[in-house]
């Protein structure tokens, strides 16, 4: 386990402010060395911040949303390498807690124990399309035979589990997707590339190649052919934690800007450049921009209700991702702008939060993919119709 955990805590928001400064604090040498921040995870475990996702039925705190997002809004701004490698944990719980069932149970209670999660959907050539895996599943006596490749494996070097989807062969001969948590393996995974990456660079995210790992049948999560309407049932609560760390690095980024200004002072002038109208304009923007993405992202917190359709929900949180990570890069860059050259020294934090904001760009589905469906749901032409295009 990557620590011993601390009994569940409700007040995640109240945690995250207590060692966000530590964590802070470190980020600078993790970035610099593109090292794993294992001791932020520990921390995290430690302090129960990893459990919050666990349903009341299993013995969790069962975090509303809404906190959980503030909560990875202060890690984000404090080391966002640690808030996302940490999403795809509590985001990867609640997919799996959704599902129900002893495959639920099971990963809840090891999270309990001490469990981390890290989760491996992204396959080279896939393109963001995570339902149609092309690592192979081959069924053997009492379990299954894996094959594949994944890539942006987040928080790999700290995970005590694996999410990792593959397809098996159905009855007609076609791909049929599965899903797996397993306890991390000692032989049958490899990481061929390790991270090394202009931004996000703590996260761990390898590459991995899965060669002959064996997977017990009672380590899958949910049906056969159920991964699609997994990532549906997941997508609220992804797209809004994943939103929330670009957020908290805008915020942080606002902040740090102001703060700055505030102090610095024009020897030629005399005077502060907070008295120079161009550094107002430019804050003034920044701060409507967090704004709005703060009131998109939170409109999306409370959006979930039975009554909202599984494809039009997924597109409009697909929106808002897109939204809100373009926002949070628009504010981080109008920063830049505003510190100068200073901005890009290693010893400005500002430096760190400008490559890492660049990040919430790629995160699929990819900014094309969801301006088409968006277009498409509010002319009322099918999203998923083939031909894909008509003429």
């Amino acid at each position: 386990m990557t620590a011993v955990a601390a009994p569940p805590r409700t007040d995640v928001v109240a945690l995250a402010r207590e060692l966000a400064p530590a964590f802070a604090e470190r980020a600078t040498a993790h970035d610099r060395d593109a090292t794993f921040p294992h001791e932020n995870l520990a921390e995290l475990v430690a302090g129960g911040y990893t459990a919050m996702t666990v349903p009341a039925e299993y013995g969790g705190p069962a975090v509303s949303l809404a906190d959980l997002c503030a909560a990875q809004q202060i890690l984000a701004g404090a080391c966002a390498s640690t808030a996302f490698a940490v999403n795809m944990h509590v985001h990867g719980l609640a997919m799996i807690a959704r599902v129900g069932g002893e495959s639920a149970g099971r990963a809840c209670r090891a999270v309990l124990d001490g469990a981390v999660i890290a989760g491996g959907f992204s396959e080279p050539g896939v393109g963001g399309n995570w339902w149609h895996p092309t690592t192979r599943a081959d069924e053997v006596d009492g379990g299954f035979v894996l094959n594949g490749r994944k890539g942006f494996f987040t928080g790999y070097p700290g995970a005590t589990h694996l999410f990792l989807s593959a397809a098996v062969t159905d009855d007609r001969g076609l791909p049929e997707p599965v899903a797996f948590l397993i306890p991390k393996p000692q032989r049958g995974v490899r990481v061929t590339a390790e991270w090394d990456a202009a931004g996000m660079r703590a996260t761990g995210s390898h590459s991995l190649a899965l060669e002959d790992l064996y997977v017990d049948s009672r380590w899958a999560v949910g049906e056969r052919g159920a991964l699609p309407m997994l990532f549906m049932l997941g997508v609220h609560w992804a797209w809004c934690s994943f939103a929330s760390c670009f957020v908290g690095i805008a915020r942080a980024a606002l902040d740090h800007v102001v703060e700055t200004q505030r102090r610095r002072v024009i020897s030629v002038i005399g005077k502060p450049n907070a008295q120079l109208p161009g550094i107002q304009f430019r804050i003034a923007e920044m701060a409507a921009k967090v704004a709005a993405a703060e009131a998109h992202l939170d409109a999306a917190i409370h959006a979930e209700h039975e009554d909202v359709d599984p494809l039009t929900h997924y597109v409009d949180m697909s929106v808002m991702k897109t939204s809100v990570t373009k926002l949070a890069h628009e504010v981080v860059t109008l920063g830049m702008q505003v510190q100068g050259g200073s901005g890009l020294a290693s010893g400005d934090p500002l430096q760190r939060m400008y490559r890492d904001v660049v990040a919430g760009l790629l995160v699929p589905p990819a900014t094309d993919v969801v301006l088409e469906w968006s277009g498409k749901q509010a002319l009322g032409v099918p999203i998923f119709a083939e031909p894909r295009w008509e003429g």
